[in-house]
């Protein structure tokens, strides 16, 4: 099994047997694309994740979930499971999880994501049901509800950080959630983060991408 940020698919999710079958799942969707029967072969055990996927895509009409797409395998960053465990728990980030959530519902303000809250054990606690319009979908076709929490977000700005471009306009809001301390960013999501920007922002974690609406 590997973990990807795939530029055009998101943050993606490999796994692989040696009798030869490949299946991606967007991790905070669940969409799946699979190796078909006629593509299976045996796959040698030092085989790296990006051939996998390349192979995948090839199999799948140089598509990504069902998308046309022209990516660089060299362009994805790959990782095994102790790379997702860091993007959960967010080493380096002085995000709280209560801030995480402000970031998920000012995203949801922009109208792509749909959120419902439910707090385990207070504040700080909590998990929402998810709802995602696949940004190439008619506007009433949603994906999920997929759980997320405080981890899963985390994750998101992680993917985000890797596949954003540089001249984004939601690149400079990214690196602040990333670096600002806890004593600031509370005031930052209310006052500055727009909600497109926040909406971007998870986007391209989860899709890799955004195929309408303003320009990335």
């Amino acid at each position: 099994m590997a973990f990807g940020y795939v530029p055009q698919a998101g943050y993606v999710r490999l796994q692989w047997n040696p009798e030869g079958g490949i299946r991606a799942t967007r991790v905070f969707t669940g969409q799946t694309m699979d190796l078909c029967a006629r593509c299976d072969f045996p796959i040698p055990h030092e085989a790296e994740p990006e051939h996998l996927f390349m192979a995948l895509a090839t199999c799948n009409k140089h598509s990504l979930f069902g998308a046309p797409s022209a990516w660089d395998r060299y362009d994805a960053l790959w990782g095994d499971e102790s790379m997702h465990r860091r993007a959960r728990h967010g080493h380096g980030l002085g995000i709280t999880s209560d801030d995480l959530l402000r970031v998920l519902e000012t995203a949801a303000k922009w109208g792509r994501i749909r959120v419902e809250v439910e707090h385990l054990q207070g504040p700080q606690v909590w998990q929402a049901r998810m709802w995602v319009r696949h940004p190439d979908e008619d506007q009433e076709a949603e994906l999920g509800p997929v759980v997320v929490d405080a981890g899963d977000v985390r994750t998101m700005l992680r993917a985000a950080d890797y596949l954003m471009p540089k001249d984004s306009y939601a690149a400079g809001e990214l690196i602040d959630l990333m670096q600002l301390d806890a004593d600031r960013i509370t005031q930052f999501i209310d006052e500055e983060l727009h909600p497109a920007q926040a909406d971007a922002i998870l986007c391209l974690a989860i899709f890799g991408g955004d195929l309408y609406g303003p320009p990335f």
